[in-house]
């Protein structure tokens, strides 16, 4: 009986893990983004979109590689004080925070969040935009204008 048990403990676990990963890939196939390209200090790079509050809180989840000059920018309908976290990020990224104005206010290399709860990061003033880029280095620091936001 108890070996019984044992066998319908772990196909119900097993299920209930295939379920769960298949959620979250329709859920990852669900949102889509569109694409901008803007120029940052000589480089052009190739971003998605995040306007909406589900792409914006979807962002770049399960993703498992970024190419290098790609990424997301985050659109948030006003400035304020915007956190984000690294929850089923599977890649390292570089996330730049940008004031209305289009000015680099803040970069943090970010690692991805292995583990419950996941850490939030944020700053303590405001933002507009935020844009995710590969953790790999880019010529981009704090006081850098960044034109072309306010027209996504």
């Amino acid at each position: 009986m108890q070996d019984l048990m044992k066998i319908v403990c772990r196909t119900t676990f097993t299920t209930t893990l295939i379920l769960i990963s298949s959620l979250q890939s329709l859920v990852a196939a669900e949102i889509t983004f569109s694409k901008t390209k803007l120029l940052i200090n000589s480089h052009i790079y190739s971003l998605e979109i995040a306007k909406t509050q589900d792409q914006r809180q979807h962002g770049l989840m399960f993703r498992k590689k970024l190419a290098s000059k790609n990424g997301m920018v985050f659109v948030y309908p006003n400035s304020n004080i915007h956190y984000i976290w690294m929850k089923n990020t599977k890649i390292k990224l570089t996330v730049i925070w940008i004031n209305k104005g289009g000015e680099v206010v803040d970069i943090k290399r970010l690692n991805p969040c292995l583990q419950n709860p996941c850490k939030v990061f944020g700053l303590n003033y405001p933002s507009k935009y935020i844009i995710e880029l590969n953790h790999q280095p880019h010529d981009i620091k704090i006081g850098d204008q960044i034109r072309g936001l306010d027209q996504l």
